[in-house]
Parts: structure tokens; C-alpha cells; sequence
């Protein structure tokens, strides 16, 4: 059997001759998947769409933009995280070593470090919930 001979599609005045080949995880495919599936659309017309609209827009680089921001954000609310796990483990080590409180203003400084954290891993967790 002979390999078919790719189709034009009626709506183009020549075959396309360009190809990416784009590759995901399970997750990932999942969720294009969902999405072609919610816009009737088959997965590869999908991801042609979508990244043409993106490559088209005004500013093609604010499409992704936003979405580096927002790893960008939770990259450093993590890193103060880690921070805050470090200050965390030597304040109970010293408390385990002799049971003395250290200064109360290192402590003070400890949950204003806790508290700085806190509000920014919320502020990440809200602009990747609200998509910006």
C-alpha cells in the first residue's frame, strides 16, 4: 500500500509544507485534549490555532509572557519558603539543644519572614488561579 499523498485543505490556495512537532506530557495532552474537545476542534487544530493566535497577536510575546510570570512569582514564593524551612530548623534546634528561646527579636524576625512568605505564595497562588 502506498503511502497517500498529503490533502489540501479547501481553504488553503497550497499544502502547508511546514511541521513542529510539539511534545507533552500525559498531563499536558490531557488538558489540550479537553481543550479541542471544548472548542470541536481535533487536538493538532487545536495547538495549530492556538499558537497561530498567539504568533499573530500585537505583542506575541505576552502570551507567554504572563505564564513565565506567574512561574516566576512561584519560583521566589518558594525559594522565601525554603528560607522560612531554614530559619525554622535552627530555631528548633536550639531549643532542642538547651531549651533556651533565642532573642525575641530573631523570633520577631522569623515570623515577620513567615508572615512575608505567606501573603507572597497567596499572591502567586491567585494569579495563577486567575490565569494572569
Amino acid at each position: 500500500m502506498q503511502p497517500s499523498a498529503p490533502r489540501r485543505r479547501l481553504r488553503q490556495p497550497r499544502l502547508r509544507e511546514h511541521r513542529a512537532h510539539p511534545r507533552y506530557s500525559d498531563s499536558e495532552f490531557a488538558e489540550l485534549a479537553r481543550a479541542a474537545d471544548v472548542s470541536r476542534m481535533p487536538i493538532g487544530g487545536y495547538v495549530a490555532e492556538a499558537s497561530l493566535a498567539a504568533a499573530r497577536a500585537e505583542d506575541p510575546s505576552a502570551a507567554v509572557a504572563d505564564y513565565r510570570a506567574m512561574v516566576k512569582a512561584l519560583m521566589a514564593a518558594n525559594g522565601q519558603l525554603g528560607g522560612v524551612g531554614n530559619n525554622l530548623n535552627q530555631l528548633t534546634w536550639h531549643l532542642n539543644k538547651d531549651g533556651a528561646w533565642p532573642q525575641p527579636d530573631a523570633v520577631l524576625r522569623l515570623l515577620q519572614r513567615i508572615e512575608a512568605a505567606i501573603a507572597a505564595v497567596d499572591t502567586a497562588v491567585a494569579q495563577v488561579v486567575e490565569g494572569r
